[in-house]
């Protein structure tokens, strides 16, 4: 197989080329070229974030393995490590965790934003932001709860 050949198949993926889940090796250089947008590189944190990344994707599997939630639970450990992981919201958009399609957001009364699947495709109007909240701390509790004894739940997540 050319270098070319491997070059496409490992950049495969919603943040690269539109599908749901992508290869660590594109996740990372997705990662890398985005914060390069906002930062100059920094080498120990893109030791921290490939460890990290390495983790997730062993542990992930499922839906719980899309693009977008190993994302948000890399910005998560990255946060608590101490980086500034805030410039990574810019970066994904969530998706409905049934049909992966847009969201709406709605304001509530109580001035909290729900984000509701924009073709309705479980037809309850549920709130995809907690649903997606209790994946990505399902996610980083089960990758990193071992090392950090950290067990969080969608409430304790900062960084979405």
């Amino acid at each position: 197989m050319s270098d070319d050949s491997l070059q496409r198949m490992e950049t495969e993926g919603e943040m690269t080329n539109g599908s749901l889940r992508s290869s660590k090796i594109a996740l990372f250089s997705y990662f890398k070229r985005c914060y390069e947008r906002h930062y100059a590189a920094n080498s120990k944190l893109y030791s921290r974030s490939t460890i990290a990344l390495g983790r997730l994707k062993r542990t992930a599997s499922g839906r719980d393995a899309w693009d977008m939630y190993v994302w948000y639970a890399l910005a998560e450990r990255l946060a608590r490590l101490g980086f500034d992981a805030e410039w990574m919201n810019a970066h994904i958009e969530p998706r409905c965790p049934q049909c992966s399609g847009r969201l709406k957001y709605e304001q509530l009364a109580c001035d909290e934003i729900i984000g509701i699947c924009g073709t309705d495709c479980t037809d309850d109007r549920s709130d995809r932001l907690e649903e997606i909240r209790e994946t990505v701390a399902d996610l980083y509790s089960r990758a990193f709860a071992e090392e950090s004894g950290e067990q969080l739940s969608a409430d304790d997540l900062v960084r979405l």
